[in-house]
């Protein structure tokens, strides 16, 4: 479905001139009043709705409550005088996008309307929830970074992308791969942090046999793994500076040398590498050669932080949602004092961080609504007192147990409920005040079989 945007306004002359400015984003639809827009928000499906506040019939609050209680709500922009300032301010915490004043500047408008599209587009582009090669968001930073790589993918340079932890690095990396020539043949990833200095050479050159203690045969090294695909280094920032030098070697030759050997064999590699620190810095320390540095940074690709995007975090946690949704057949929300602590944490872990955080609040989650409560305590602030479980931990409910006892011994306290009533899934369940399947999920979470409890005291 194309972008739609209806266009509310009493006054003709406000309305041609609103439509005339937005009619290149999309089909501009125009109501009189607030009555005719009440009546096309249920008539039709729109994505943006740009409502004057004051209206003689039904004003702007009222078409903001209608768009909002429908089941894909669109993003709601007031246009107001000066004069209704405090009014577009109350709109805005009932769940307006923006507001624009009156008379406005067209790009200002036609700004605020692409931001709001924006906000909205995740859910409108694409079936799979607007996932762009596994990419969440239609955000400006992210479309920006999206339509570079769709560029940079089809040539051959190197890419260098550069971004926090919990991003999405490899995912960018992949969309390189799965849109280039390359995308059928092998897709190679490593992390230089994640293997010991001293292995790294013949991982990623391979090497002969008997080359070092443990060699017993001949192996390839992860560059031939990827002949004629793309090799994915991850954490480049954290490798030796001993091994940098092979790999400018090896990436201006087109050639490697396994460990052991004195030749070199070619490849056809693509390399795209990525790291969280600062190359220039570490350049200018003497920590990373200044000749890689210049050979990997032919293309770079900045990966905006989730905290640079925060109006996209509802749209993410939607994503994740359905993602376990899916999985379990339970319909999950968010409650507002939920939404609000998710809202205003910095997360450091970004993206990363945000899903796990999700994945553990789904799991508590009575009735498939996360609360506050729910939310790991370096989210909401609230950090409670962890102390070590109580002499009869079975005397807990779940909620309490998660505040009393440890993180690692809440199955502990499962299989001490379990033990408590010789396994009946039904009378713990209702002890710990879960659901049945709540309680059944927690214990394959846990690697906990209930069958084993049956019949012992």
């Amino acid at each position: 479905m194309n972008r739609r945007i209806l266009v509310v306004d009493d006054k003709p002359n406000m309305r041609r001139l609103m439509g005339t400015t937005l009619q290149d984003l999309g089909e501009v639809v125009q109501a009189e009043g607030g009555r005719r827009a009440v009546e096309l928000l249920a008539e039709m499906r729109f994505h943006v709705v740009v409502t004057d506040i004051k209206m003689p019939d039904v004003d702007g609050h009222e078409v903001l409550r209608v768009a909002r209680k429908l089941d894909r709500p669109p993003e709601v922009v007031l246009t107001t005088a000066f004069g209704s300032m405090d009014s577009a301010i109350e709109a805005l915490r009932d769940g307006a996008f923006d507001y624009v004043r009156k008379p406005f500047d067209p790009d200002q408008l036609r700004e605020v309307v692409q931001r709001a599209f924006a906000k909205h587009a995740p859910r409108i582009v694409t079936p799979e929830g607007a996932a762009w090669h596994g990419i969440v968001g239609r955000s400006p930073p992210i479309l920006d970074v999206i339509r570079l790589v769709e560029k940079v993918a089809p040539t051959e340079a190197t890419v260098l992308i550069l971004g926090e932890s919990g991003t999405g690095k490899e995912l960018l990396a992949r969309a390189i791969h799965d849109i280039s020539a390359r995308r059928t043949r092998p897709f190679v990833a490593v992390n230089c942090a994640a293997i010991p200095g001293s292995l790294m050479e013949a991982e990623l050159f391979g090497h002969a046999r008997g080359a070092f203690t443990g060699a017993a045969a001949q192996r390839a090294g992860l560059f031939e793994e990827a002949h004629g695909g793309t090799l994915f280094l991850d954490e480049i920032g954290e490798m030796r500076r001993a091994l940098q030098a092979k790999l400018t070697r090896a990436l201006e030759a087109r050639a490697v040398r396994r460990v052991g050997e004195s030749h070199e064999r070619p490849v056809d590699v693509r390399v795209v590498a990525a790291t969280h620190r600062d190359l220039p810095s570490l350049v200018a320390q003497g920590a990373f050669r200044e000749d890689l540095f210049y050979r990997l940074n032919t293309c770079v690709v900045r990966v905006p932080a989730l905290r640079e995007r925060i109006d996209e975090l509802p749209v993410l946690v939607e994503h994740f949602l359905a993602e376990r949704s899916s999985s379990n057949d339970v319909t999950y929300r968010v409650a507002p004092d939920a939404l609000a602590a998710l809202t205003q944490h910095r997360w450091p872990g970004n993206v990363r961080e945000l899903k796990g955080a999700i994945e553990r609040a789904a799991i508590l989650a009575e009735n498939g609504v996360i609360v506050r409560a729910d939310l790991p305590a370096e989210i909401t602030g609230l950090a409670p007192e962890h102390v070590e479980p109580p002499i009869d931990p079975a005397a807990l409910t779940y909620r309490e147990a998660l505040e009393h006892v440890r993180a690692d011994g809440i199955k502990r306290y499962l299989e001490a409920l379990l033990a408590r009533f010789g396994g009946n899934v039904v009378a713990a369940a209702e002890h710990a005040d879960v659901e049945r399947e709540s309680f059944y999920r927690l214990c394959r979470k846990h690697g906990i079989n209930p069958g084993e409890y049956r019949g012992k005291p």
